[in-house]
């Protein structure tokens, strides 16, 4: 067996026109898989702040709006009829 340059690159030529669909589809995923990886590290590095301290919100109701809720009804109460006036008429049945 005769291992030179010539034949070292003959064989490696071969074996990239063999497979280049595969190496291409590797490469590419890979290329993939670090800009994720690296967007997901700069986007965790940068979520963390150690000097944000969130203010605390307190929301109030007035009583006008404890009222309103009250006064809604339950499920368990019946549904007034829906009155559905004919003015309206669909013009594709046929009379």
């Amino acid at each position: 067996m005769d291992i030179s340059l010539t034949t070292i690159k003959s064989s490696l030529q071969h074996i990239i026109q063999r497979y280049h669909v595969l190496l291409f589809v590797l490469f590419i995923l890979g290329g993939l898989v670090f800009v994720v990886l690296s967007l997901n590290s700069i986007i965790l590095s940068s979520s963390t702040s150690t000097d944000y301290t969130p203010s605390a919100a307190t929301s109030t109701f007035d009583q006008q709006t404890i009222d309103r809720v009250n006064s809604l009804k339950s499920r368990d109460e019946a549904a007034a009829e829906l009155n559905l006036t004919t003015g309206r008429s669909n013009p594709f049945v046929e009379n």
